[in-house]
């Protein structure tokens, strides 16, 4: 590869580790967290400075004493890089954490904005993380809520911070396995500038998926999909195109529960059993303004099957994970209060303002 490809496919290698590390914390595993990291590795962390395996240690005494925290989920973000003389690499990358705590009889809500200055060095070949600031630029505590979903949802489909977490029981990962290295793929002979496209197609489906609904349109969403492809969505098991035209809100209809919605995607770790195959797992929140005066915030998880068929990628199953919710009373909107300014606003249907710039169903 050129000197320029192959800065950009350590630049995806890195992101790569950025999203496991997430991972490991947010389901807790110590021996993936300990791994993206060398064994000298340092963190500053606020509360603990030193060796990172020692802070990890620290995490395992504080999940056995409590309190305990019944959910997080880190948004990764926002990654700028420089290539030091020395051969290691800085990355500063923006972070969002969303943590659930029990706090007394209920529950304490932790939301926290913040940045990960991280010095990479190649270890055997492999970018580790070896010092890392955290950077703390905002945050909320806020009581806990009730949730989206009811008591009747799957517990198959909620996520957990233990070995039981529906990644490892539907998605068949492994815990404390990292990321395959992007220059050197390893068993599957990949090419790494073929992986590095068709991870970028793939990106680019869970976003066209986003759109579709959150735009209402079911014409896009199915082209996300290949033919017969199945999907399980809270009490919804069969197939993706009855949930999309039928179940959902996906191809308009009355009665919708819902005026706006927005799902942002992130912390896509794709991992290629061969050429035409990958699984998928991908963060997503979601904020939703219902019709009852309530806005919704759920944060969880799509654990996707993808082919390649035909030359294109497409979901053949898709499981949609729920980790965290909150449900809050609709507040006063910021625009209200300009109330003579032009803003244009988001609206679910044919109507949106990216329709005057791009088709419906593309």
């Amino acid at each position: 590869m050129s000197d320029a490809l192959t800065r950009y496919a350590i630049k995806q290698e890195i992101i790569d580790l950025l999203y496991a590390r997430a991972r490991g914390a947010d389901r807790f595993d110590p021996a993936l967290m300990r791994a993206c990291h060398p064994v000298d590795g340092t963190d500053n962390h606020g509360t603990y400075q030193g060796l990172m395996h020692g802070f990890v240690d620290g995490l395992e005494k504080a999940m056995a004493t409590g309190p305990k925290c019944l959910a997080k989920e880190h948004i990764i973000a926002n990654a700028l890089f420089e290539f030091l003389p020395n051969g290691d690499v800085f990355c500063e990358s923006y972070h969002v954490a969303h943590e659930t705590f029990v706090q007394g009889d209920g529950t304490v809500f932790f939301h926290i904005g913040g940045r990960y200055l991280d010095t990479f060095r190649q270890v055997d070949g492999r970018w580790l993380i070896q010092h890392r600031d955290i950077v703390y630029d905002w945050s909320r505590v806020s009581p806990g809520t009730g949730s989206f979903w009811g008591d009747e949802h799957p517990r198959a489909l909620i996520g957990t911070r233990e070995a039981n977490d529906p990644l490892y029981i539907l998605g068949g990962a492994q815990r404390g396995a990292l990321p395959a290295t992007m220059i050197y793929p390893g068993e599957t002979n990949m090419d790494p500038i073929q992986r590095l496209l068709d991870k970028q197609e793939i990106a680019e489906i869970l976003y066209r998926r986003a759109r579709a609904g959150d735009r209402s349109d079911a014409e896009l969403a199915h082209t996300c999909y290949h033919e017969g492809a199945t999907e399980r969505h809270g009490m919804f098991d069969g197939l993706a195109t009855e949930f999309i035209d039928v179940v959902s809100f996906t191809r308009p209809r009355p009665g919708s529960p819902i005026k706006g919605m927005m799902h942002v995607i992130t912390n896509i770790l794709s991992d290629f059993a061969d050429d035409d195959h990958a699984f998928v797992e991908s963060y997503h929140v979601a904020w939703c303004q219902m019709t009852d005066g309530t806005d919704a915030t759920i944060g969880g998880r799509y654990l996707d099957k993808f082919e390649r068929r035909g030359g294109r990628w497409g979901i053949v199953h898709r499981d949609v994970i729920f980790d965290w919710s909150r449900v809050e009373p609709e507040t006063e909107k910021f625009w209200e209060k300009h109330p003579a300014k032009p803003f244009l606003f988001g609206r679910r249907g044919a109507d949106d303002p990216l329709y005057g710039y791009t088709g419906r169903g593309v």
